[in-house]
């Protein structure tokens, strides 16, 4: 699949998607009902990245 931009949509919330942030940086999350991302990584969310696009896995 294609890598898609937050701008263009978000995935359906607690759907689990490959994230890439504004670091280059690949992990799995997820969009929670709220609008907000959680990452898995903890590596990766503790830097408190921006999500800048998803895929699904």
């Amino acid at each position: 699949m294609a890598w898609i931009s937050v701008q263009q949509r978000l995935p359906d919330p607690f759907t689990k998607v490959w994230v890439m942030t504004d670091s280059g940086r690949k992990a799995t999350g997820y969009v929670k009902s709220s609008g907000e991302w959680f990452i898995f990584c903890r590596e990766v969310a503790a830097t408190k990245p921006n999500v800048i696009r998803w895929e699904e896995p």
